[in-house]
């Protein structure tokens, strides 16, 4: 299953849900023109959306999705906002079931395409150990109602550990396109043929430098950032980006990035700022030591 879900730019709903004033109408027109312009899958979760109606953003995807044969919603549960300024992590059998129901709800199916158990890393410090949940949703798997099983913000060893249990589909984590930090997970999906979304792609610290991927693009009328997606996704062939879906140009710009030739120039330009950041990263460390 894992070549469906790799070489893609995902559209995520995290900045409709949690944002006030924005107008829901057109944030479905935005995403429908994305799916439109070739992009095939969505990303959405819980936590993304107001206290008081934690389903909004799976809801605004089947909104955008509908009518449209192919399109795959991924979304993700045990973590959910409280208030303004807080979250709740559980990862418990029971919480787990809960939410994977809630989501068929609020999808309006019968069965997920790709479910989460969102933040690994904060279950793990309320001593929430994956094995406490992951083996839950891959019995709803085996059940039917979800397709694929995933996991976000997690370590090598626990996915080791939920491998172990059973079959681990996708893992969602942080990686940017110049500085990425998800590089031992990344090698560990590759070598078990799992899916990897790197989300927050573009989220590059004002530090970072990108001449020679700029220089690229600006000889090529393209955006910088269409060539940093797609240095990303060239990066690893389990590789997919997700990008924050705000605006229609930036939506259309971010999707192109998939069809966007790839060539030995480019790759040049990109390794060439890779490498010169690494060696600036080097130096701040040395001077801080």
């Amino acid at each position: 299953m894992t070549n469906e879900l790799t070489g893609r730019v995902v559209l995520g709903t995290a900045d409709l849900g949690i944002h006030s004033g924005r107008d829901r109408d057109a944030d479905v027109a935005m995403l429908r023109a994305g799916l439109d312009a070739g992009a095939g899958m969505l990303d959405t979760a819980r936590a993304y959306a107001h206290p008081d109606d934690p389903t909004f953003g799976e809801r605004i995807a089947a909104d955008a999705a509908a009518g449209r044969d192919g399109v795959l919603i991924g979304t993700k549960g045990t973590h959910s906002r409280i208030t303004d300024s807080e979250w709740d992590v559980d990862i418990s059998p029971e919480r787990v079931r809960a939410d994977v129901d809630a989501s068929l709800e609020a999808l309006g199916t019968e069965r997920l395409d790709l479910f989460y158990l969102h933040r690994i890393d904060l279950a793990r410090e309320a001593a929430q150990p994956v094995e406490l949940g992951w083996p839950q949703l891959v019995a709803l798997r085996d059940e039917g109602k979800v397709a694929r099983a995933g996991l976000s913000n997690v370590t090598v060893a626990e996915l080791e550990t939920a491998a172990a249990i059973g079959r681990v589909d996708a893992v969602q984590n942080r990686h940017t396109a110049i500085n990425g930090t998800a590089a031992d997970v990344i090698e560990w999906c590759e070598a078990n043929d799992v899916a990897f979304f790197a989300y927050s792609p573009l989220r590059i610290p004002i530090e970072v430098q990108t001449p020679n991927l700029a220089a690229a693009a600006l000889s090529r009328g393209l955006s910088v950032q269409r060539l940093l997606l797609r240095g990303l996704l060239a990066s690893s062939p389990v590789m997919s980006v997700i990008t924050g879906a705000t605006r229609i140009p930036t939506v259309l710009d971010s999707v192109a990035a998939e069809t966007t030739e790839w060539d030995d120039e480019l790759e040049a330009a990109y390794r060439a700022d890779l490498t010169l950041n690494q060696a600036a990263q080097h130096e701040a460390t040395n001077e801080e030591s």
